[in-house]
């Protein structure tokens, strides 16, 4: 996206859909990465998707919206089926194809490296105060877990409003972390699912890591140019 120079983010369309949503669409990756897709997950999402204006802020998204929003009712158990199978297949099967969806493990060169990577990401963590509740034993550098602190550090830079420095402060926090750690490995584990996956939904994920990620960093960062 482009904007003219007298021209802030937030007074456009795309800005202000992109500012609203974003949390939106990173809990969709969070908890399709992160979660089985049983009926109870899937079908709070399937009643959403015609609804949300910001799947459509990218072309993996919009192809998601579609497949979601054609599916009847009776369909739905279904495809929760084949497509928790097709987690298993590709990320906690026992031949799981993608079993360990980590920044460590895409970026390190070996025992030593990860565990610098590892510590990287705490002090990121610690350093913002953020603490989080993990369910299934998640490490801090997995996909899940480090979209949720994009998430959480978005939502306290929006609560932050009328705080200019606080605000800023977890502008670049996020933008940070995005170009130091998500933006190094992510691109790679995008190329993968997109090949490996079988079904809409894990297809379509892959397409929206690969894309909404830069994205959403492009935003970031002219954000950071209105406020300063």
């Amino acid at each position: 996206m482009t904007t003219t120079a007298s021209e802030r983010l937030l007074d456009t369309t795309e800005g202000t859909r992109w500012l609203q949503g974003r949390g939106w669409v990173y809990q969709l990756l969070i908890d399709f990465s992160g979660n089985s897709p049983s009926l109870s997950l899937m079908a709070p999402w399937q009643r959403q998707a015609a609804l949300r204006e910001e799947l459509a802020l990218t072309e993996g998204g919009r192809r998601l919206q579609e497949y979601l929003g054609e599916l009847e009712p009776c369909e739905l158990s279904k495809v929760c089926q084949t497509e928790t199978l097709e987690y298993e297949r590709l990320f906690a099967g026992p031949d799981a194809l993608l079993p360990c969806i980590c920044e460590s493990i895409y970026c390190a060169a070996d025992q030593r490296s990860g565990q610098r990577c590892l510590q990287n990401i705490r002090e990121a963590y610690a350093g913002c105060g953020i603490v989080f509740n993990k369910l299934q034993s998640e490490t801090d550098d997995h996909l899940a877990i480090e979209l949720e602190f994009i998430a959480v550090a978005g939502e306290h830079m929006d609560d932050a409003q009328g705080l200019p420095e606080s605000r800023l402060m977890w502008l670049d926090t996020q933008i940070d972390f995005l170009e130091n750690h998500l933006m190094k490995w992510t691109p790679r584990l995008s190329n993968e699912l997109i090949a490996l996956a079988r079904t809409p939904l894990y297809r379509e994920i892959g397409h929206i890591v690969g894309e909404f990620i830069p994205y959403d960093l492009q935003m970031l960062r002219l954000l950071r140019k209105d406020l300063t």
